[in-house]
């Protein structure tokens, strides 16, 4: 699998529209890898991880072909995330689109974007060639040739949040964003598995770096990487990437990745491949 990381922020962006922290003056200044996008990823060529506010500027800026997407897997309805209005320009008069799209998600997903274009564009998933594969905490499903396991992330609960693990041509990757901590029961779901690579939630960066519920900071981050290892669901030269980062943490990139570099972590950024 080649992924691909469209976004690399929490839900402000970096740097946020009107933040005058210093973490948002520095990117507006020095630009490259300090400036991120809202959260999303893309697995070769067929399949989205989340579809946020930035799908326009990360399509041009990375290549990204929509007419090529299969799927798009949704972690929870949150507006960095979940973006219905772009998702309703496939309708008739907008787009000429005969190409089927299967989205993945939990229930309050699917019924934002039912509700959304029900009374924004009075249309429905089903005129926009849209099927919608509701998915629960657990559930293991393949579609194509692409294996998912559904893992529940402790983040905003009442919007039934979800991480994926994907496997592919014998390889497996985390995409574990917009989580702290898990709780048990999700490790317990890899108990079965080995990771190949992990992306992991980091939003609280440096300022909170012990915070672990909602979101994590870089020592929870490490400590949930170490978990993985602990219970031998990492493979031994797996790569870990911190990512998803807000401007409130102090994340100017460089400062993370000295930070990161004695963890053997990666720091994501926007526009960086990973070989999987």
């Amino acid at each position: 699998m080649k992924l691909t990381i469209l976004g690399s922020a929490a839900a402000e962006a970096v740097p946020a529209l009107w933040c005058e922290c210093e973490v948002c003056a520095y990117a507006r200044q020095h630009g490259g890898k300090d400036v991120r996008r809202r959260t999303a990823y893309r697995i070769d060529t067929d399949t989205l991880v989340d579809f946020g506010p930035d799908a326009f500027w990360q399509t041009v800026a990375f290549g990204v072909d929509l007419t090529r997407i299969d799927r798009v897997f949704f972690t929870h309805a949150h507006s960095d995330h979940c973006n219905p209005v772009d998702l309703s320009w496939r309708q008739p008069g907008f787009s000429r689109v005969t190409r089927n799209l299967t989205l993945f998600g939990s229930r309050p997903t699917c019924d934002l974007l039912e509700r959304f274009l029900a009374e924004k564009s009075h249309s429905s998933l089903a005129e926009l060639h849209c099927d919608f594969r509701l998915l629960s905490p657990g559930d293991r499903v393949t579609d194509g040739n692409l294996e998912i396991t559904a893992i529940p992330a402790t983040h905003a609960v009442e919007l039934d949040p979800l991480n994926f693990l994907f496997r592919r041509g014998g390889r497996t990757l985390l995409i574990a964003n917009d989580t702290g901590f898990w709780k048990p029961e999700a490790f317990d779901l890899l108990r079965d598995r080995t990771i190949d690579a992990a992306v992991i939630d980091t939003t609280m960066a440096l300022n909170f770096a012990e915070h672990d519920q909602g979101h994590m900071g870089v020592a929870a981050m490490v400590r949930f990487r170490d978990e993985l290892r602990r219970r031998g669901l990492l493979a031994a030269d797996a790569r870990v990437i911190a990512n998803h980062f807000s401007h409130n943490g102090n994340t100017i990139h460089e400062r993370l990745v000295e930070y990161f570099a004695p963890h053997a972590i990666e720091v994501g950024f926007d526009g960086m491949e990973l070989e999987v």
